[in-house]
């Protein structure tokens, strides 16, 4: 995984930027101790070997090792307490205990008031000289115990799936009723849609072809698809035969007037399995 230097010296300074799709390695974390994990991008699971879902709402301690250094490891920590950008070299290991050198920024992400609300760290990975540091013997799936999985039976039953939210939120199928406008008020944060860890949410950007920058854990279950599968694709990999695009028109044009709008679609899972998604669809704020 390599940072492009340039990015690098500007800096991340906000959550949307954090979230923008990128070749960097990325991940973002909450504003406060443990700094549990809320997002990691394709290039960071590449980097380390986990997915996203395996280690949501986790902090980033599983990267260390015997060799990772703890002084460095303290530095991080403290430069986190205070609110501040700190950068290091440290050793960490990828899921398979092998040991890498990761140069790793530390971007302090705040909000309009200028409140810090999570950090977005910027890896750069680098190998090390076979016999430098040894690698270290785990098994991925002792980590964390038993993880949810993202395969779906082709032939499970329709369910009807949790509501999902988005920036905006993208989604496509056959509803059962037009689209609702919601109240005013209905527009959810950034933040708020970010930390959701109940409801299935994805995340897009904010035009065509709206390609997906994050989904929750919640939402990988509900789908089939890992965060790393998704990644940088539209919503219309949900679609199926009995996609209405007409509905999804109407839903996705109430985002871009600013409204917020509900509609039950007819969905389809990795695999094949349809259901029922009652998707809200939320412009940002």
């Amino acid at each position: 995984c390599f940072s492009d230097l340039a990015s690098l010296k500007m800096g991340v300074r906000t959550l949307s930027e954090a979230l923008q799709l990128s070749d960097e390695c990325r991940v973002i974390t909450t504003g406060s101790a443990p700094f549990n994990i809320v997002h990691t991008n394709k290039a960071w699971s590449k980097l380390t070997g986990f997915k996203f879902t395996e280690v949501a709402n986790r902090s980033n301690s599983f990267l260390q090792g015997p060799h990772t250094e703890a002084k460095l490891v303290e530095r991080m920590r403290a430069a986190s307490e205070k609110g501040e950008t700190t950068r290091v070299r440290v050793v960490n290991y990828d899921r398979y205990g092998t040991p890498f050198y990761n140069s790793i920024e530390i971007f302090p992400l705040r909000d309009m008031a200028g409140k810090l609300t999570h950090y977005c760290g910027v890896l750069h990975g680098e190998d090390i000289p076979d016999g430098v540091v040894p690698p270290i013997d785990r098994k991925p799936e002792e980590l964390f115990g038993s993880t949810s999985g993202s395969s779906t039976d082709p032939d499970e039953e329709e369910e009807t799936a949790a509501a999902a939210s988005g920036w905006p939120a993208a989604a496509a199928g056959r509803g059962a009723g037009r689209v609702k406008r919601l109240r005013r008020g209905g527009h959810v944060t950034l933040q708020e849609a970010l930390d959701n860890t109940e409801d299935a949410v994805v995340m897009t950007q904010p035009h065509p072809p709206y390609a997906i920058t994050h989904v929750n854990a919640p939402w990988c279950e509900m789908c089939g698809y890992t965060l790393e599968e998704v990644e940088g694709l539209s919503s219309s990999i949900l679609q199926g035969a009995e996609t209405d695009e007409a509905l999804l028109s109407e839903l996705m044009a109430s985002v871009r007037r600013g409204e917020s709008s509900s509609a039950t679609l007819v969905n389809y899972k990795k695999g094949g399995a349809r259901f029922l998604n009652q998707a809200h669809a939320s412009g940002r704020e």
